[in-house]
């Protein structure tokens, strides 16, 4: 689980920005959700861990980080608790990841770098995940999003203010020059080393596990491999979700609002006329005059060509259409010319032309009767829309005014649904038939999202078509075991399986060695009693070629000439016994390969040495800038952390 993490801190500007805001626009916000982040764990307080230059590393900011790392993963359906956490090492990287943070901002206004108002602002006005229904940037929604993760405009103005220190600073620097030769060459040839070998498998099901357990040994198997029957956090929630389907009744349009539509679109639905043309546009009238003597004999296309210029075909167009694709000078002329001859050379707006109307299409005007249909759709959405706007603005005041989930469920007339007992993707461990919906899955993140049972209900969009629910936490049910006296016969059989897979072990270590004195694979199954599975395979095999092979031929690899050891199978079910035989160093300039993997090599060594630079940059501020760290608090910190992750 903390792999996750370490590679993140390891990708650009990961390092210096994880858990506050980098993270967030990466992966809250491309996601088109934002899940619910509340800083602090337990009487979370500013108090000052460390000092970089005078600036500040606070409590606060460790502890956001760590908090947002297990929230986001919980929400991706990892189940990963804060203890687990900070058992890995996450403190420690959390408060190393904020001294880097403090580091870079202090070293950019060091030397002068400031990120202005304006440039933030830009950013966030051009960021689709804040644009409203009209596509431009909403101010609700932009509080709404911010509000759901638990954070201020102020907060998030700071994470992008870092995140562009960042990369003005790391982006330099991470140059991604080629690997040298001298490097990637000895690498390529370990890659292209082949090994052959033989391999056989001891096979747990074929082994006698002796007799079934007695209660009390069975209830010792229970307690010493409780781990394996947790059930991840489950949590409850209620939840009423607004549909567009079950409002559009309240919304039909009424006689005089089609009235009104009508008559606001009155231009759109009155008699029209498109015109498509073929046009020259030229420089000067002598050049213009030129095209429009070769073009009377009708090919216009031909003179423009003639002269070094092209024709221009646009097919029928009413006149705004016409201006917006040449002029508006242009499209007057066209719309009053003939319809049939040449005409020009004219000057229209600064330039000359040359053109023929080439169509003429007359569009009669559509009465009220005829138009109603569209009309009633589109007066519909619009009055739906705005229902939709009406009722979630209603529903967030009246929650902003003290009001409780039911009260708020009530007043806007919807209806309350009461999840079951489910984990983070919405999935139910009691039940693996069940199948989350789409609303369940989003309502579910929400879900996780809250601190505790009684926390404010969120508004949060679950539907592309305008669809919103409050979502409320009614309970949460820790991570535990289940109880042995739901899954006896499972702890059985698993207690069976364990001894067969003991035996399966013995008979395994027992073959090794057999075939270390050059007894052949079949015959040293045979005399362990093991020969009842599948028979002996042969690999042949280059380094190359190991990714997403069998743990046994990963092992193969490790091992020297003439020898053989033993890796369990998946699942308990036995034992690969591996014997290798033979080991061919690689040859670059020998192999077909080579060229292609020294290639690829080269290119992804550039890119680890890139990543590199940018960690040694990092380092390299911390150590020229004045770290003062507060060991007191940070030791009070991990302590206060672990007590409370342990709980």
């Amino acid at each position: 689980m903390l792999n996750a993490f370490r590679n993140f801190t390891k990708s650009r500007y990961g390092l210096i920005i994880v858990f506050i805001f980098l993270g967030l626009l990466a992966i809250a916000f491309a996601a088109g959700d934002v899940t619910g982040m509340r800083a602090g764990i337990t009487g979370a307080n500013s108090g000052t861990l460390a000092t970089v230059a005078g600036q500040k590393v606070t409590e606060q900011q460790v502890r956001d980080r760590l908090e947002r790392y297990v929230r986001n993963a919980q929400a991706q359906g990892q189940n990963i608790t804060m203890a687990q956490l900070l058992a890995q090492g996450g403190f420690e990287a959390a408060l190393n990841d904020a001294v880097n943070t403090a580091a870079i901002e202090a070293f950019a206004n060091k030397n002068g770098m400031a990120v202005g108002k304006k440039l933030i602002d830009t950013d966030i006005a051009n960021n689709p995940q804040f644009a409203g229904m009209d596509g431009k940037f909403s101010q609700q929604t932009f509080e709404q999003l911010l509000a759901q993760n638990r954070l201020t405009p102020a907060q998030f103005r700071e994470g992008m203010t870092t995140q562009r220190y960042a990369a003005w600073l790391v982006g330099p620097v991470a140059l991604r020059a080629p690997a040298p030769a001298g490097v990637v060459t000895p690498y390529v040839a370990t890659l292209l080393e082949r090994r052959t070998g033989i391999v056989g498998f001891v096979q747990s099901l074929a082994m006698d596990p002796g007799p079934a357990p007695d209660a009390n040994t069975l209830a010792g198997y229970y307690a010493q491999n409780r781990s394996r029957y947790q059930v991840p956090e489950r949590r409850i929630v209620r939840y009423a979700v607004a549909q567009p389907d079950v409002l559009k009744a309240q919304v039909t349009p009424t006689d005089a609002e089609i009235a009104a539509a009508y008559k606001k679109e009155a231009a759109k639905y009155a008699a029209s006329e498109k015109r498509g043309v073929e046009l020259v546009q030229a420089i000067s009238q002598s050049v213009a005059a030129k095209v429009a003597t070769a073009a009377k004999a009708g090919d216009l296309a031909a003179a423009a060509k003639a002269a070094g210029l092209e024709a221009r075909t646009i097919d029928a167009t009413d006149k705004a259409g016409l201006a917006k694709q040449v002029s508006a000078a242009f499209a007057d002329a066209a719309f009053t010319a003939p319809a049939t001859g040449l005409q020009g050379p004219v000057q229209l707006g600064g330039a000359w032309f040359v053109y023929r109307v080439t169509k003429v299409e007359k569009i009669a005007a559509r009465t009220l009767e005829q138009v109603r249909t569209e009309l009633t759709d589109e007066v519909g959405k619009r009055k739906l829309a705005a229902l939709l706007a009406e009722s979630r603005q209603a529903i967030e005041d009246a929650i902003g005014d003290g009001a409780t989930f039911d009260e708020a469920v009530a007043k806007a007339k919807l209806t309350a649904v009461r999840s079951s007992a489910l984990i983070a993707n919405g999935t139910d461990p009691d039940n693996a038939a069940y199948q989350p919906d789409a609303t369940v899955t989003a309502v579910m993140k929400a879900g996780f999202g809250f601190e505790q049972a009684g926390d404010e209900p969120q508004v949060i969009p679950v539907g592309a078509n305008g669809s919103f629910a409050l979502v409320s936490l009614e309970k949460i049910v820790p991570a535990a075991p289940r109880p042995l006296a739901q899954i006896t016969e499972k702890v059985k059989a698993d207690y069976l399986l364990d001894q067969a897979l003991a035996k399966a072990r013995a008979a395994a270590t027992a073959m090794l060695p057999k075939l270390q004195k050059g007894v052949p694979m079949a015959q040293a199954l045979a005399e362990v009693g093991a020969n009842k599975g599948a028979p002996p395979k042969p690999f042949d095999f280059k380094r190359s070629e190991l990714r997403g092979k069998e743990n046994f031929i990963q092992l193969a690899f490790d091992m020297p000439a003439k020898t053989a050891r033993l890796v369990e199978a998946p699942n308990r079910a036995g034992y690969y016994v591996v014997y290798v035989d033979t080991i061919q160093p690689g040859n670059v300039a020998g192999d077909p390969q080579g060229p292609q993997i020294l290639q690829s090599i080269t290119q992804a060594l550039g890119q680890v040495g890139a990543q590199e630079y940018e960690r040694q940059f990092a380092a390299s501020l911390v150590s020229e800038l004045k770290v003062r760290r507060n060991e007191a608090a940070i030791a009070r910190l991990r302590a206060d952390l672990q007590r409370n992750g342990a709980q």
